[in-house]
């Protein structure tokens, strides 16, 4: 469930805060940081899933394709900082070929 409220809408941000879920949060954060990293959309074929450990931390594997071929080339990471995390694992990506397989899209 996602609930959108315009940014200057303050007042409503607390009335809905209770509804947050922290662990899907934290996940969905790091997972939507590497997607924006790699400027990700839905012509493009990039897969992240985050998930929270026991000690705390998160786990992001990320997925950047080829759909023509179906080459893959896959990274993960843990951290605490979702949205560093994303942007690590999107480094990831990029550095093993992924820059590659992007790069090819239209």
């Amino acid at each position: 469930l996602g609930i959108e409220i315009a940014a200057h809408r303050e007042d409503l941000y607390e009335v809905l805060k209770p509804l947050n879920h922290d662990t899907t949060h934290a996940c969905v954060t790091a997972e939507r940081a590497m997607n924006r990293a790699l400027h990700g959309s839905c012509h493009v074929p990039v897969a992240a899933l985050a998930i929270l450990q026991n000690d705390g931390s998160l786990h992001l594997q990320g997925l950047v394709g080829d759909a023509a071929t179906g080459h893959c080339i896959r990274a993960e990471a843990r951290g605490s900082d979702a949205d560093a995390l994303g942007r690590q694992v999107a480094g990831e990506l990029l550095a093993r070929g992924g820059r590659a397989l992007l790069g090819t899209l239209s």
